[in-house]
């Protein structure tokens, strides 16, 4: 491999790791999953996914300044949406293959929905939560 290949397989590589970076926040991925069908607006992601307006706005300014989301000001209200498919792909395969490999039947395929359609509203409480906490927690 010659250095011009290198370096630029370098360049590839870091900006494949800032993409994973972003999806390794198990908030970014709610937030992923509450716009991944549909426009929202900051409100709206607010209360489906119930984290503080200033999380969802520190993560809603990082998703946006990676490429991940697009945004729009209408009024005073500023409204997101998925600008990369691939993220919401990716998201789904590897919940996918979470799901099997957990043994659990989430309906993990359907957590992201698919190009045909929505996503799926769980009642889990987090889909990457750890299984054994999750049986503590409903027994009680």
């Amino acid at each position: 491999m010659n250095t011009d290949s290198s370096t630029n397989m370098q360049h590839v590589f870091e900006g494949a790791a800032r993409y994973f970076s972003v999806l390794s926040e198990p908030a970014r991925l709610k937030i992923l999953h509450s716009i991944c069908s549909e426009e929202r607006s900051v409100n709206s992601i607010i209360a489906i996914t119930g984290l503080a307006q200033a999380n969802v706005s520190r993560h809603l300014g990082l998703m946006y300044q990676v490429g991940m989301l697009s945004r729009r000001r209408q009024g005073n209200q500023v409204f997101y949406k998925v600008a990369d498919q691939m993220f919401v792909d990716l998201c789904r395969i590897v919940s996918t293959h979470i799901d099997r490999r957990l043994g659990q039947d989430t309906g993990s395929a359907d957590y992201f929905g698919t190009p045909d359609s929505p996503p799926v509203a769980l009642n889990a409480t987090d889909l990457f939560a750890n299984p054994s906490r999750e049986k503590e927690t409903t027994s009680v």
